[in-house]
């Protein structure tokens, strides 16, 4: 970790976000700085504040640089962020937060000396946020600042075009000026992952199958109506529920869990480190979601074979499965639709992803695709 930079090195790629937590986000912006940095590039990951509990702290791609601006509130933010640009001068900063601080960004760059290009990237649904927003809330202000200040940015991206829509419509920008790159997925380093040994009971010492399902224990996930109609598949059909991932909403459902006598059935250990390696073991990954921007554990689950159930919400799990080619989608919310959709793909196998399909969400495109966006070629 370091809030410094030295004096021979100049950036090519700077990612600023809030700070590192426990999502998809993270491994976006990891599997991107990996990349880069095999290509030559010399790559920061700078953040306001540095988030001990993260899991994925841990995590950090060696050879990336971790800069701490220790920034707590505005004036804080824009002195140190400015600070850091005028240290390192990178010839890109791609924004991975959504809200205030691309607004910093943005500003930043237009009151500093230092001329770098700069992206925007929106990962999460805008319009979930925009619901009902109080007048006193940061939101609300963002709603009604942000297309005064998204313009000014050289790239706008979002990670399903779903989610481009539906930010030009919050903020009220011209949706021609949002584009649509997908996450970088698919890897060598994922398949790596995918074949490294586990150890859990549950794969090595029994045949019986294993649905699985990865993700924040929060609302969003609606892991509940996951566990419910687990619980009518369980009654015809013999297999077990892994939920790999941690959050606010574990008790509520180990108490549902108790409520329906699953708890032989249903584990929930928390972060994994490597999901991939038990995902690819499974029977079949299921994404119960209320919303999504792409749904990245969908794609993972494609690239190493394992079939997908997930909800057809807003946007991005109907876009990564073709409408539905590529895996089952179901009804939000409706626990007996999702059972049904987990006893067929339980009974019958559906055939691999094909690796045409799988292309688009490789790092290497995505990479490439964020260079072009930006204006950039790799050293």
């Amino acid at each position: 970790m370091r809030d410094a930079v030295p004096a021979d090195r100049r950036t090519d790629l700077a990612f600023y976000t809030r700070s590192l937590h426990n999502g998809g986000v993270d491994r976006v912006v990891f599997n991107l700085a990996e990349e880069y940095r095999d290509r030559g590039m010399a790559v920061d990951i700078v953040v306001d504040i540095d988030n001990v509990h993260s899991p994925f702290r841990t995590l950090l791609p060696s050879g990336v640089e971790y800069v701490v601006l220790d920034a707590r509130g505005p004036i804080a933010r824009f002195t140190k962020l400015q600070r850091y640009l005028r240290l390192a001068r990178p010839r890109a900063v791609m924004c991975t937060s959504f809200g205030f601080p691309n607004i910093y960004a943005v500003t930043v760059r237009r009151l500093s000396d230092v001329p770098f290009r700069l992206m925007l990237t929106e990962h999460c649904f805008p319009s979930v946020d925009v619901a009902d927003p109080g007048p006193l809330t940061s939101r609300y202000w963002f709603f009604r600042i942000a297309r005064f200040f998204y313009p000014h940015a050289d790239a706008i991206v979002a990670v399903s075009q779903g989610t481009a829509d539906d930010l030009a419509d919050v903020i009220r920008i011209d949706p021609r000026t949002v584009q649509c790159i997908y996450n970088p997925i698919v890897s060598d380093a994922l398949h790596r992952q995918a074949e490294s040994p586990i150890d859990h009971r549950w794969f090595t010492q029994s045949s019986v199958p294993v649905v699985i399902a990865v993700g924040r224990l929060e609302p969003q996930k609606d892991f509940a109506t996951l566990i419910r109609a687990f619980a009518q598949v369980v009654q015809t059909t013999p297999c077990r529920l892994l939920i790999l991932g941690d959050g606010s909403e574990r008790a509520m459902l180990s108490r549902l869990v108790a409520s329906l006598n699953l708890d032989d059935l249903v584990e929930m250990p928390g972060f994994a480190p490597n999901p991939h390696a038990y995902v690819a073991r499974a029977a079949v990954l299921v994404l119960s979601s209320r919303f999504e921007s792409l749904a990245n554990v969908v794609i993972e689950a494609m690239a190493v074979g394992t079939p997908v159930v997930a909800t057809n919400c807003p946007s991005g799990p109907a876009e990564a499965l073709g409408g539905g080619r590529f895996g089952t989608l179901v009804t939000v919310g409706d626990a007996d639709e999702l059972a049904d959709a987990m006893l067929a793909v339980l009974k019958s196998r559906p055939a691999r992803v094909p690796a045409s399909w799988l292309e688009q969400f490789s790092t290497k495109w995505s990479a490439d695709r964020y260079l072009e966006s930006l204006g950039l070629v790799a050293p």
